[in-house]
């Protein structure tokens, strides 16, 4: 998955340059788009496991790694390791410029046991003049370390290092600096998605962040006031089970409470916390069905706020999954990804970029629906 924008692409709002290397474009928004159970999920959870072991897994339980990352129920499939490679721009240490990451894993499967899983393969890089230097490798249990990742091959600390936990969580544990800062740096990627499933926010999550954060109290209620007719605003108050949320509405003479608020203002404001730390911090949002419960007609604004230089000044990115086909004429094509999973077959996935004589068309919708660019679920 290819989110590099082509050389002969024109300058629009929604290309950023690349902050590492300054003839890269790339895309604020990316968009999958696909069937049901065509593994448009799966592509986003690959992305987030990786992050989410690279920097937590020290503190997991032993048979964790199963529902992160699952191998393709074929005996075949089962039998290969899953391999995951990932880059992304980041700094060494704080007073590094941008440059270029590559983390890649390879987990070994268990035919045998379906919670059996180690690491086989690990190795980190970066690219800080051009050319990939390597910070660490580690095949199995063996450690190489480069000389910019500052930890000698003979340090213990490698011997800390579990067969089913990352080589970045465990030294950052110890107090290596390095890692304690590129675990920092990956924290700041925002998601909605966990192991198998979304995350389901508690209450009690976001209103904290809320309560204590008045920036983001008064920028949703901003929104909120925009994009929902009659509601003038929300305060946090505490009580005697703790932290409660209520509305203010036009016309209506006592508050309204958040459980009895719609399904779509609900989802906006939980939503809207990861969207407006990812536009402040310059980091990444992942979001899986994020036109679920909102009204398509706010799903676009969402989707400009990464466009809008004045909104998003650090280059912050939105990876998303919807259905919702109204949404392909809010995207350019190189912002476009679908997913196919044929009978038997594993999840295929290809940009619109990928479709022959595809142009830049002014309703890719239309298209869409009649089977043109294919992803479409078949009936009967």
């Amino acid at each position: 998955m290819n989110l590099e924008i082509p050389k002969n692409a024109p300058d629009l709002p929604c290309f950023g340059v690349s902050r590492a290397t300054n003839d890269i474009r790339l895309p604020t928004v990316v968009g999958i788009f696909g069937a049901n159970a065509s593994g448009k999920s799966t592509v986003l959870r690959a992305i987030v496991s990786a992050f989410q072991f690279c920097i937590f897994s020290v503190d997991w339980q032993p048979n964790a790694l199963a529902p992160l990352f699952q191998s393709y129920r074929k005996k075949t499939w089962l039998e290969k390791p899953t391999i995951i490679a990932i880059e992304f721009e980041g700094r060494l240490t704080a007073d590094d410029g941008l440059t270029k990451f590559r983390y890649e894993i390879h987990i070994l499967n268990n035919t045998n046991n379906f919670f059996d899983k180690k690491i086989l393969f690990e190795s980190l890089s970066y690219a800080p003049k051009g050319k990939f230097r390597q910070l660490f490798e580690r095949n199995n249990q063996a450690f190489k370390f480069g000389n910019d990742f500052d930890i000698a091959d003979h340090d213990p600390r490698k011997e800390s290092v579990r067969p089913n936990a990352s080589t970045l969580s465990t030294l950052a544990k110890l107090n290596h600096q390095i890692s304690i800062y590129l675990c920092q740096l990956v924290s700041a990627i925002q998601t909605n998605i966990i192991g198998f499933d979304r995350i389901q926010q508690h209450p009690t999550q976001w209103l904290s962040i809320y309560a204590n954060d008045k920036n983001c109290l008064d920028s949703v209620n901003k929104e909120l006031r925009r994009f929902d007719v009659g509601l003038e605003h929300m305060t946090i108050e505490q009580g005697g089970q703790g932290l409660f949320a209520k509305f203010k509405h036009t016309g209506l003479d006592d508050f309204i409470f958040f459980a009895e608020e719609s399904a779509g203002t609900r989802q906006f404001i939980e939503i809207f916390l990861r969207l407006h730390y990812t536009l402040e911090h310059g980091s990444i949002v992942i979001i899986d069905e994020i036109d679920a419960d909102l009204h398509p007609l706010l799903l676009p604004e969402l989707l400009r706020w990464f466009s809008d230089p004045k909104r998003n000044p650090k280059s912050a990115q939105l990876l998303f999954t919807a259905h919702n086909p109204s949404l392909l004429d809010d995207l350019e094509k190189e912002q476009i990804f679908f997913t196919e999973k044929p009978c038997g077959f594993a999840t295929q996935i290809y940009s619109a970029c990928d479709i022959k004589g595809l142009r830049r068309e002014p309703s890719l919708m239309k298209k869409y629906l009649a089977g043109e660019l294919g992803a479409i679920p078949h009936i009967g």
